[in-house]
């Protein structure tokens, strides 16, 4: 699974995560996702001010992250 946007909170011996979103890495096209990565590395190091550099950085960690998803079952 790839999980964006996420934290857990660990207690009572129970583990909860919470994600803004998820993926299946079997739902995930890697060459799509290689693609979208090196464009977002892209814009990444353009980004020019504070938003478009926190902008930039979060796309490109979903990007990453979905990259990731798909070579831990590969």
């Amino acid at each position: 699974m790839a999980l964006m946007g996420n934290f857990a909170r660990i207690g009572n011996n129970e583990i909860i995560v919470l994600v803004n979103d998820a993926e299946k890495s079997s739902d995930i096209d890697l060459q799509e996702a290689q693609q979208t990565l090196e464009i977002v590395e892209a814009a990444l190091r353009k980004a020019k001010g504070k938003r478009k550099t926190i902008e930039a950085n979060l796309a490109f960690r979903r990007a990453r992250t979905r990259v990731e998803a798909i070579n831990a079952i590969s």
